[in-house]
C-alpha cells in the first residue's frame, strides 16, 4: 500500500465552535483556517448558515467565492432532523422528510458531495434517495454515540444501507465511537453528581470489561447506587464507546465519510481513542475518502489542537504505509 491510496485529511467547523459563538473568528477566518488544515472543509447546516434548512442565494455566493479564495474542498454538510425541536409535540416521518428536502439541495447548492444525515431519518430514507439522486449529494447516516457498530439500532441502519444498496446512501462514523478509556471530562463530572469512590471504581471497571449499560446499572444498584450515580452511569455509556475500528469491515463498500471526533491531544495522542486502530482499519479497508477533524474539548487553542490530531493521524499513516 503506498501513501498515494490513502484518506485525506480536512476539518469541520464543528471544531471550532468555541471560537465562532464568542466571535473572536469569523466565518471567513474559519474557511481561511481550513486551508491550513489539509483544504477539506465541512460545516454544519443549522450552526453556520442562516435561513436553515434553507441556503440562501447570498450565503452561496459567500461561501463559494471563499472555497474559491482559499482553495477549499467542500467535505461534507451536516443535516439535521429533530424530531423534538417542537415544545408541544415529536415531528411526524412525514415533517421530518420535508424539512430534509432542502437540506440535501442546499448541500448541493453549495458544492457538498455528501450529506450527512441523523439516525431520525431512517423512517424516510429510501423516500429521501430520489431527491439525492437528483441533487448528486450521497446521504450516510451518523455512527455517534451511543451508535456503536455492535449497538442494536446502529446494526438495524447498517441494514437498511445494505438492503436498500444505493450509491446515494451509506454509513459515516464519528471516532467517539472507538474508545479505549473514559475522558477524564467524563470522569470529573462524577464529583457533581456524588457518586461515592466505591461505585465510581467499579463503574469504571465495568466499561472497560465493556459491560451492557443495563447490566452495569443492575450491578451498581445491588451495591446501593442512587438514582445521581445511575444518571452519571448513562452519561458514561452513552457518550464513550469501545467498538472496534475492523468491525468497519462490515459496511466497507458503504463507508462514504468518517468524523475525527477527538476530545483533547496529550503528547502527541489522543489518550481515549483509538485511532491507530482507526487509521489502519481504513488503510485496510481502501479507503481514500476524507477525515474531518471534529475537535469536541475543552477551551484550548484550537488551531493547535487540530494541528495535533492531524499531525498523529499523518503519522499513523506514516507508520501503517511504510
Amino acid at each position: 500500500m503506498t501513501e498515494k491510496n490513502t484518506f485525506q485529511i480536512g476539518v469541520t467547523f464543528h471544531s471550532f465552535t468555541n471560537e465562532y459563538t464568542s466571535y473572536k473568528w469569523s466565518f471567513e477566518d474559519m474557511m481561511q483556517l481550513a486551508a491550513q488544515l489539509g483544504g477539506g472543509v465541512e460545516i454544519v447546516g443549522p450552526s453556520h448558515h442562516r435561513g436553515f434548512p434553507e441556503v440562501t442565494d447570498e450565503f452561496e455566493r459567500t461561501f463559494k467565492s471563499s472555497v474559491e479564495r482559499n482553495g477549499l474542498i467542500p467535505t461534507c454538510y451536516g443535516t439535521y432532523a429533530d424530531p423534538y425541536m417542537l415544545p408541544h409535540r415529536d415531528l411526524t416521518p412525514d415533517e421530518i422528510f420535508e424539512y430534509t428536502i432542502p437540506q440535501i439541495k442546499g448541500a448541493a447548492k453549495l458544492g457538498f458531495p455528501i450529506a450527512r444525515l441523523q439516525y431520525f431519518t431512517h423512517e424516510v430514507a429510501e423516500k429521501l434517495i430520489p431527491y439525492a439522486e437528483k441533487y448528486n449529494v450521497k446521504m450516510g447516516y451518523e455512527l455517534h454515540m451511543p451508535l456503536m457498530i455492535k449497538s442494536e439500532y446502529s446494526q438495524m441502519l447498517i441494514a437498511q444501507v445494505k438492503r436498500i444498496s444505493s450509491e446515494f446512501l451509506g454509513i459515516i462514523p464519528d471516532g467517539g465511537i472507538f474508545g479505549r478509556s473514559i475522558t477524564r471530562r467524563t470522569l470529573n463530572m462524577s464529583k457533581g453528581y456524588g457518586v461515592p469512590q466505591n461505585l465510581f471504581d467499579k463503574a469504571v471497571a465495568l466499561w472497560g470489561q465493556q459491560t451492557p449499560l443495563e447490566q452495569a446499572v443492575e450491578t451498581l444498584k445491588e451495591m446501593g447506587a442512587d438514582e445521581d450515580t445511575i444518571a452519571w452511569v448513562d452519561f458514561v455509556w452513552d457518550m464513550n464507546g469501545w467498538s472496534d475500528p475492523n468491525d468497519m469491515a462490515e459496511f466497507k463498500d458503504y463507508l462514504i465519510h468518517f468524523h475525527g471526533k477527538f476530545y483533547s491531544m496529550v503528547d502527541g495522542e489522543e489518550p481515549n481513542l483509538d485511532y491507530e486502530g482507526v487509521v489502519k482499519a481504513l488503510l485496510d479497508l481502501g479507503y481514500t475518502g476524507w477525515i474531518s477533524s471534529e475537535y469536541e474539548g475543552e477551551p484550548t487553542d484550537t488551531l493547535a489542537v487540530v494541528q495535533a490530531q492531524q499531525a498523529m493521524l499523518k503519522g499513523y499513516i506514516k507508520k501503517h504505509t511504510g
